[in-house]
């Protein structure tokens, strides 16, 4: 049974602890990313504004909102309707416009994403076990006492006699034998974007910094669309974990080829193309059916008309 969630009564966000709560996104386009989410209040679907951003079919704009405190984790339908399967199993439906406060771990369905919501922080010892141990010394007699101490005493000996082990210098004695993982940089991530776009013909989509993450935005074929899919699928597998990427990408119907003919291209200082009439048109120059020569760059003519682009691959 779902109910509705009232501000008021939502734990006190100063409660939650920083990168307490991961996230793991184990179905969808961006299957296999882990985050630490270090806030109490996120909301999670499909806008640029929203905190986490799903590009999954079926995700509202704003999907859900989530309130973390104290190990538990409120769920509000904002823009859709939210799956839940608890720590327990069992599985919930949470309407529109409604909300649940459960345990962690759970696992939300949000369209055709699925994700996974679980503590970080460790669990405290239990007062029986506690309770336990001080039984169990309570009932032991006075001569099994001696002989614990007795073995604890030689142990002890043993230890010191021992020779100790050498360290080389500079070497560290707590993460011997663990590589360290770097995580990788803005600009390997943004030239891995790039390139792909570029491998994929999908060069009118540019790539933006935008506070330390990276965007992509433009236009391309309603075709493309699988292209443009797995790229973000990819991106999402290599850097997802460090680096978040924002797609305000949208597809747009087939662009007709523009009817201009080129003889020529010099790809110097000042690039120009010669067109059909042997004269030389520089970028900014207007074509024919109002397209615009954008630019001349590596091996490719990009031309522009409004929101639609075309390029020439030589």
């Amino acid at each position: 049974m779902t109910a509705l969630i009232s501000l008021s009564a939502t734990p006190d966000a100063s409660a939650q602890e920083s990168g307490a709560v991961e996230l793991d996104i184990l179905h969808g386009l961006h299957q296999g990313v882990s985050l630490a989410l270090g806030k109490p209040v996120y909301v999670i679907g499909s806008a640029a504004s929203a905190d986490l951003v799903l590009g999954d079919a079926d995700v509202a704009q704003r999907h859900v909102r989530l309130r973390f405190s104290c190990g538990q984790v409120a769920i509000e339908a904002l823009g859709g309707n939210v799956s839940v399967v608890d720590r327990l199993g069992k599985h919930l439906s949470i309407s529109l416009g409604h909300g649940q406060r459960l345990d962690l771990p759970v696992e939300l369905s949000l369209g055709q994403s699925r994700l996974r919501l679980r503590s970080t922080r460790s669990a405290p010892s239990s007062p029986t076990s506690s309770a336990l141990m001080s039984g169990i010394v309570q009932t032991l007699k006075w001569p099994a006492l001696a002989a614990l101490l007795l073995l604890v005493t030689c142990a002890t000996a043993f230890a010191f006699r021992a020779p100790a082990q050498v360290v080389p210098q500079g070497a560290s004695t707590t993460d011997v034998g663990l590589p360290t993982r770097i995580a990788p940089t803005l600009v390997q991530a943004r030239s891995w974007l790039e390139n792909a776009l570029q491998n994929a013909g999908l060069v009118q989509l540019r790539v933006h910094e935008e506070g330390g993450q990276l965007s992509v935005a433009g236009d391309y074929p309603a075709a493309d669309k699988d292209r443009w899919l797995q790229i973000q699928q990819a991106f999402d597998s290599r850097f997802g974990q460090h680096i978040v990427l924002t797609p305000k990408v949208h597809a747009s119907a087939s662009v007709a080829t523009p009817r201009v003919r080129f003889q020529a291209v010099w790809f110097g200082r000042n690039p120009y193309v010669i067109d059909e009439h042997g004269k030389r048109v520089y970028p900014g120059a207007l074509l024919p059916d109002n397209w615009r020569l954008d630019s001349i760059d590596g091996d490719q003519v990009r031309l522009v008309r409004g929101q639609e682009r075309f390029a020439f691959t030589l």
